[in-house]
């Protein structure tokens, strides 16, 4: 069975990665979705809203499942037996900065494969922290999720408004 993984901070999943994910659920027998602990971002949605924005965003896939890690990606992989890496591309900056990424998982994980897929044109725009900012200033970001994220986002979004996070 061929699996891959499509990592990132997911904060929020937006209509970019709701793309790729689809077409690794294409391409691949299952993809799993690995939504990464960064240290060095204080994230919008907490890690708890972000596996349920995906798991709402992709309940009709059979063989997507949404996963966490803390640490280092390739180690996450080696635990799985993961040896396929798939990494979606806006612009030449995502080329480069993936391509050192992964020249240096490669060291650590000689059995990786890196597969870069370019984002559709009309998505090479949309990026999580664009969404953060449109959220930030009140505005629908229905247009940038996945439809089957919006509920729970919108729902996410009205309770911290609220003053109220979930438990």
């Amino acid at each position: 069975m061929k699996t891959c993984v499509f990592a990132g901070t997911f904060d929020p999943v937006t209509t970019g990665h709701e793309d790729m994910i689809i077409r690794c659920a294409k391409m691949y027998d299952k993809v799993v979705v690995a939504i990464g602990k960064n240290g060095e971002k204080l994230p919008f949605f907490t890690l708890e809203e972000r596996v349920e924005i995906l798991k709402s965003a992709f309940k009709d896939y059979k063989n997507v499942e949404i996963a966490t890690f803390d640490g280092m990606l390739i180690d996450f992989m080696k635990e799985r037996n993961i040896k396929i890496n798939v990494r979606g591309l806006r612009n030449e900056r995502d080329y480069t900065y993936e391509t050192e990424m992964a020249c240096y998982n490669q060291d650590y994980y000689p059995e990786l494969i890196t597969v870069y897929l370019p984002t559709p044109k009309n998505l090479t725009y949309v990026s999580s922290s664009a969404v953060r900012k449109i959220i930030a200033i009140g505005a629908d970001v229905s247009e940038y999720i996945p439809s089957g994220a919006v509920k729970v986002v919108k729902e996410i979004i009205k309770s911290k408004k609220m003053g109220k996070q979930k438990p």
